[in-house]
C-alpha cells in the first residue's frame, strides 16, 4: 500500500461539519440535562469504537453526575452491514439494574446494532433507558428502533470521520464525510 492508498480525507465530500457537529452535540446535551436534572445519576453506555469522540464532547457539556461504561459490539465487515450483531461484552456485569441507562451510538443505520444492544441493556433491567444517536441515515430501518436523542439526519452513504471509519481509518477527521466509493473496495 501507499500513501496515495490513504488520504488524508481532505478531498472527501464533507456530510456533517465541525460547527454543526458541535451544535447537534450541544442540543442533544441540553435535551439529556432537561429529562435527567442535575443530581440524577446517569449511566453512560457507549458503543465503540465509533461513539468515542461523540461520548468525549457529550459527557464534557453534561452536569449531572454520570459513570462511562464502553461495549464493543460488531454488524459491518468492511462497508457491508450484517444483520448479525455481535456483542463482545458482557452487559450484566455493568451493574444496570435499577439505575438509568443512556445507550450512545454514532449512527443510526439498519437499526440491528442499536436494537440488539438496547435488547442486552435492558435484560439487565434497569429502571429507564433511553437511546442516542449522533448521525440517523435516511433509510428504511431493518428493525424498528428510533432513538430519543438525535443529533443530525445524514443520507444513506458510507461515512468516516468524528469517529466513524473504514478498516480503522479516518476517525480523526473533526467532520463527518462520505468515503469515497473508490476507497472502499469492498
Amino acid at each position: 500500500m501507499t500513501a496515495e492508498d490513504y488520504p488524508d480525507g481532505s478531498t472527501f465530500r464533507r456530510i456533517v461539519d465541525e460547527a454543526q457537529l458541535h451544535a447537534a452535540v450541544q442540543r442533544i446535551a441540553e435535551g439529556i440535562a432537561r429529562d435527567y436534572p442535575h443530581g440524577y445519576p446517569l449511566v453512560v453506555v457507549a458503543l465503540l469504537k465509533g461513539a468515542v469522540v461523540f461520548l468525549a464532547d457529550l459527557v464534557r457539556r453534561l452536569t449531572m453526575p454520570l459513570e462511562i461504561e464502553l461495549v464493543s459490539a460488531r454488524s459491518y465487515s468492511g462497508t457491508q452491514r450484517g444483520p448479525v450483531v455481535a456483542v463482545q461484552d458482557d452487559l450484566s456485569r455493568l451493574g444496570l439494574a435499577g439505575r438509568h441507562v443512556l445507550l450512545l451510538d454514532c449512527v443510526l443505520d439498519s437499526g440491528h446494532t442499536l436494537h440488539s444492544v438496547l435488547r442486552s441493556v435492558l435484560s439487565c433491567e434497569p429502571a429507564s433507558v433511553r437511546t442516542c444517536v449522533l448521525l440517523r441515515k435516511q433509510r428504511e430501518r431493518a428493525v424498528s428502533i428510533e432513538p430519543e436523542y438525535v443529533g443530525a439526519d445524514v443520507p444513506d452513504v458510507f461515512l468516516v470521520g468524528y469517529g466513524l471509519d473504514y478498516k480503522n481509518l479516518w476517525r480523526h477527521l473533526p467532520y463527518v464525510a462520505e468515503l469515497p466509493p473508490g476507497l472502499a473496495g469492498e
